[in-house]
């Protein structure tokens, strides 16, 4: 099992409204997104995709304030579960992104330069609500679309619109169940030209609650090259607490 290099930070960012969509799937679908240095993660030999909405705040550099216009933006990203081929297990569980859609312009340049991830520019929009069940409980809802802009493949799509009890407790994921496997993640891998990078994040673990979907267009998962028909039974919906995170500086994988 590879250890992890020193940790070394380069952004504080803040993740709020966190909303997981996640699909099983069969790990071919997954394998044939990645680079030939990945394989997907499994839980129980099953692979998973999600569809993420969020707030992003608190944008910026450690050392310095906040750049004007560049703090805050809506974010909607695809992601997966991977490791290096043929390692039984990671140090640290990793994330790999097949897309992440942005408000900002200047957000998706400097991830598509700095860490070689496939962020693009869209339109979005983000709904905080209350709501009402059958039985006359209170239910917190979430909306948020997303519709790309640029680069191509444009335009591609998304909708979640998701409700959860509004009296629900969130509790950190039990490790060793699917929940933990799927949201205590704190690395990534992107590709930036034919170099392999991996980054890690540091914050608190989440704390979750489960919910359920009222509608849902996976135009993205697609956009990103998984056929909606491998989206497998119905999606595991989980709302996330707001969290203080640590972006560490990207380094060559290997």
């Amino acid at each position: 099992m590879d250890q992890p290099a020193p940790f070394r930070q380069i952004f504080w960012q803040s993740w709020r409204d966190l909303v997981f969509v996640h699909w099983a799937i069969d790990p071919a679908v997954v394998a044939a997104l990645l680079p030939p240095e990945l394989e997907p993660d499994t839980f129980d030999g099953v692979a998973y995709v999600a569809l993420v909405p969020f707030r992003m705040t608190g944008i910026r550099f450690v050392g310095l304030p906040p750049i004007p216009g560049t703090s805050r933006t809506l974010e909607t990203n695809v992601r997966t579960y991977v490791r290096r081929r043929g390692a039984a297990r990671e140090a640290i569980p990793a994330v790999w992104f097949c897309s992440l859609e942005a408000e900002s312009t200047l957000a998706v340049l400097a991830a598509r330069w700095g860490f070689g991830l496939p962020y693009f520019k869209a339109t979005m929009q983000y709904e905080r609500a209350t709501a009402t069940d059958a039985a006359g409980g209170a239910l917190a809802t979430r909306m948020a679309q997303s519709e790309r802009r640029w680069p191509q493949p444009a335009p591609a799509r998304s909708l979640v619109d998701a409700a959860f009890a509004a009296d629900a407790p969130f509790a950190a994921a039990r490790p060793g169940t699917l929940e933990h496997f799927l949201v205590e993640r704190y690395a990534l891998y992107a590709r930036r030209g034919r170099k392999l990078l991996h980054a890690e994040v540091r914050h608190a673990p989440y704390r979750i609650r489960a919910g359920a979907l009222r509608a849902v267009d996976p135009g993205l998962v697609v956009a990103a090259g998984v056929p909606e028909a491998a989206l497998g039974g119905p999606a595991l919906v989980h709302e996330a607490q707001d969290v203080t995170v640590r972006i560490g500086a990207p380094r060559a994988a290997g």
